[in-house]
């Protein structure tokens, strides 16, 4: 490195040169110092960021931790929904299943029964089963008629008594034999009008469900 070359000026002024010695070292000092409070402010503002960082680095792992929780717990849902779902479908089909076997006991039972309107109240004096089976005889019996009362299981009267002078309930009959739930129905049809006590009666199949 070649050597620095002094200018004549300086060279033969010592109080310039001391003055340009005196304004390095305050430089250098000012260097120093500002250097220093840089390196001291960076540590502060570095501990500040670390004591602010701190708990949110806590919470954010406390909220990770809980999000995992949740996903799992919608994952635990996710399956005992799909499993509710899946059960829900069978108990569906097996109610369908049971419904439509109801349906058919129901209509068969329906099968047997026959409904009688407007027959005096009153007139079966206690054994509703016995009147309306004689019923029958008298006002389907004759030639080509009922030869005997038909086999009831039972009857009864339907809905709640009437008020003196109201609209006589209706009889509801359960045959024994089908044939004979049949013939009755089919005598019915072909002699139109039927009466008792001079009282106009009308005879009917029990409604069958879909």
């Amino acid at each position: 490195m070649p050597p620095k070359t002094v200018k004549p000026s300086q060279a033969g002024n010592p109080a310039a040169n001391a003055s340009n010695a005196v304004d390095e070292s305050l430089l250098n000092a000012i260097r120093d110092i500002v250097q220093s409070v840089i390196h001291e402010e960076n540590n502060a503002l570095r501990e500040e960021i670390r004591q602010a960082v701190s708990p949110l680095k806590a919470a954010l792992e406390t909220c990770e931790g809980t999000l995992q929780e949740h996903e799992e717990g919608l994952n635990c849902l996710d399956t005992r929904l799909e499993a509710m779902e899946k059960r829900y479908d069978q108990l569906h089909k097996d109610y369908k299943a049971l419904q439509a076997k109801t349906d058919d006991l129901e209509n068969r039972g329906r099968r047997c029964n026959i409904r009688i309107l407007h027959v005096k109240e009153g007139l079966e004096s206690g054994n509703p089963t016995k009147f309306v089976a004689n019923l029958f005889a008298e006002i389907l019996g004759g030639p080509g008629g009922l030869q005997s009362p038909p086999t009831l299981d039972r009857a009864h009267r339907t809905g709640p008594v009437p008020a003196t002078g109201g609209r006589p309930r209706s009889f509801l009959a359960r045959f024994h034999y089908f044939q004979e739930k049949e013939q009755v129905l089919r005598l019915a049809r072909e002699r139109g009008r039927l009466e008792f006590q001079g009282r106009q009666v009308m005879i009917f199949p029990t409604s069958v469900l879909n």
